[in-house]
């Protein structure tokens, strides 16, 4: 037979993960035509004179002259000798002063001048210059963020529009001060044009980040609603729930930048931590969805060291970098190179994801593999791509993110609603069908009792009797009324175990169970934590093992507990004391199968069929009354399961117990 390598269900991923890959990388070559202030930069003429547009807005990106340490006046240039140095660049090409000190200091003053040309009234957009700055206009000061002067440096952040008249030729100076950020000087290149084109311009950023601002926001207050409702979802609901809470807090920046606050050092250390915490969170959910249980120290790996890396971008930028500003360019790189091994693990995750072909992974495969390109492409664009008015490539990617959290609780909810259709349409014939079970169940407890009724009448009969003999014969006692005393005695005792019977039944199984939703393997590690000494006292060994997924049922937690006992515990009688008995459970097929195994003795094939019959046991010399297993049967069925029994005689026993689960997400 040939033997196939890919499953369809695996080809089918790897489809999906390819198309997610194009898609990225063909939105991302519109927005860099398209939104990108690289490619919408204003022209310059040879002699480096910006051409404003007559109409729209472009980005002053060409044509700076940049004066490092100088804090340089209109006068100044005004008096015809230029001071040197001067360098010719293009905004963003220098990240910080760091490049011009010789001791890697990030921090300090610099002027920059660029000559425009045009006609009519303009407006200047300066993005979050950083972090305070200060325009002049033809020799007028036009005001500006925060206050430059050394001696009195006041950084704010605020993203400023200044409107002026331009006829002809027209001198632009920013001078431009930063000792709080490892950024700093003119970054973000600023955009100019009419007044109505910068004005749709602010208008269209601010759309954008306030859907996807509320969007995720809505979401994460979801997820809030689940979880104070105690709702029990996979565990990559509540990671896509802590996306959505760090997204929305990254992402509000451009808000906080309109409003201006003086809070330079702890805002940008906020939007840093919160960045590399989606990240963290990211990560989290490739690893629930797409890794199995066996990179558990993989797991504990990437997770202490995304934790560390959220923890120092938080402190490093408060602490650290402003005490040792060398260090600066060094944090930069650290942070780069974390988001590259970062975009490659997703990828490298969501490409295990096609192998193990998990099913309902499909939307979040997307996802989490547009995450990392969009990651990656984010880092490799430094200084090549920035958004003229919508968001950034890694804004993108924790997006999709976000979107495919969102279509899957869509999802969801669909499921939910066409589950509570089906049951309500079928609700007579399940009722009508639990209630012929229940007096089924009802029938054999009554028909129970009337036997054991029965039962006791013949020793009640003989005790009469004898007690009869007793009264008429007043002699002394010889031999042979002892000999019916003691025959009373046994029947006593008879009558006494018969009692006992009817009591352990009517405690068992007679009271009204009381269901409950039940985390099946929290309740099975905590009852083999308390059985575990008890039975390894005796000799065996008591292994459970658990399932890696999540296992709800509904149960009365007391008599789940007491069926199990009469299984374990039987099987601990039949157990030498270097075997082993094993709990386990699995899930098959929307059913919780809950096995209990032994290498003990066994049953043989003739006993087999009737170990379930009331009061049949193989060992009534040790006092056994053949209730254990009766009983446990009748719990399974009141829980809607089965139990079965396999056993091969001198080699060991399994039963299995099947209960229906819960729905789960």
């Amino acid at each position: 037979m040939k033997q196939t390598f890919f499953s369809k269900k695996t080809l089918q991923l790897f489809t999906i993960m390819t198309a997610a890959i194009l898609v990225t990388l063909a939105v991302m070559r519109l927005l860099s035509v398209y939104d990108n202030k690289y490619t919408k930069k204003a022209p310059v003429a040879q002699d480096n004179i910006a051409m404003i547009p007559e109409s729209g807005c472009c980005f002053l990106v060409d044509g700076w002259e940049l004066y490092p340490d100088r804090l340089l006046s209109p006068a100044d240039f005004a008096a015809g000798a230029l001071p040197s140095p001067r360098y010719l660049t293009w905004a963003g090409q220098y990240p910080n002063l760091s490049a011009f000190h010789t001791d890697s200091d990030p921090y300090g003053s610099a002027t920059y001048r660029l000559h425009l040309n045009g006609s009519g009234t303009v407006s200047l957009y300066l993005p979050e210059p950083l972090c305070a700055a200060h325009v002049f206009v033809d020799g007028q000061s036009l005001g500006g963020p925060g206050e430059v002067m050394p001696d009195q440096y006041s950084p704010l952040i605020r993203d400023t529009v200044y409107s002026f008249p331009v006829n002809g030729s027209t001198e632009l100076i920013l001078q431009i001060s930063n000792y709080s950020h490892y950024y700093g000087g003119l970054w973000y290149p600023p955009a100019i044009g009419n007044p109505d084109s910068i004005s749709h311009l602010i208008a269209y950023r601010m759309l954008f980040y306030g859907l996807m601002f509320f969007s995720s926001l809505t979401l994460s207050l979801f997820c809030l609603v689940f979880f104070k409702k105690n709702l029990h979802l996979h565990p990559a609901f509540s990671d896509f729930g802590m996306l959505c809470l760090t997204f929305c807090l990254r992402i509000c920046y451009p808000f906080i930048r309109l409003a201006g606050l003086p809070l330079v050092r702890s805002l940008y250390a906020l939007e840093d931590a919160t960045a590399l915490a989606g990240l963290f969170f990211a990560l989290q959910i490739a690893f629930r969805l797409f890794l199995s249980g066996k990179h558990r120290r993989l797991h504990t790996i990437v997770r202490v060291f995304s934790l560390a890396m959220c923890g120092a971008s938080a402190i490093l930028p408060l602490i650290l970098l402003p005490a040792f500003p060398a260090l600066t360019q060094w944090y930069g790189i650290l942070i780069s190179w974390y988001k590259i091994a970062a975009a490659v693990f997703l990828t490298g995750a969501a490409f295990c994801g096609c192998l193990n072909g998990r099913p309902h992974i499909s939307v979040p495969l997307a996802a989490v593999t547009a995450n990392g390109a969009f990651l990656l492409y984010g880092v490799l664009a430094v200084g090549h791509f920035e958004p003229a008015a919508l968001g950034w490539p890694e804004e993108y990617g924790v997006y999709c993110m976000v979107i495919a959290f969102a279509i899957r609780m869509m999802q969801q909810n669909y499921d939910i609603i066409t589950e509570n259709k089906r049951l309500t349409f079928h609700l007579q014939e399940e009722v009508a069908e639990k209630t012929l079970h229940l007096h089924q169940l009802l029938s054999e407890r009554g028909q129970l009792i009337t036997e054991l009724g029965h039962d006791m009448k013949s020793p009640l009969t003989s005790l009469s009797n004898m007690a009869q003999i007793i009264r008429g014969n007043d002699i002394m006692l010889d031999k042979a009324t002892r000999d019916k005393m003691s025959y009373i005695e046994e029947q006593c005792e008879l009558l006494s175990q018969r009692l006992h019977s009817i009591q352990m039944l009517a405690s068992e199984t007679g009271t009204p169970s009381r269901m409950e939703s039940l985390d099946l393997n929290q309740f099975l590690s905590e009852f083999h934590y308390s059985c575990r000494p008890v039975i390894e006292m005796s000799g065996p060994d008591f292994i459970y093992q658990s399932c890696p997924q999540p296992c709800r049922i509904m149960a009365d937690t007391e008599k789940l507990s007491r069926a199990l006992e009469n299984l374990v515990y039987n099987a601990a009688e039949h157990t030498p004391a270097d075997g082993r008995i094993t709990l386990a459970l699995k899930i098959e097929n929307q059913y919780a199968c809950l096995s209990v195994s032994d290498t003990g003795c066994g049953i043989s094939e003739k006993e087999l069929p009737h170990i379930f019959h009331r009061f049949y046991t193989t060992h009534k010399q040790d006092g056994g009354q053949g209730l254990g297993l009766p009983i446990a049967k009748t719990i399974i069925t009141e829980h809607g399961g089965a139990i079965d029994v396999a056993s091969v005689e001198g080699r060991g026993t399994t039963f299995t117990v099947r209960i229906p689960l819960v729905s789960q997400a």
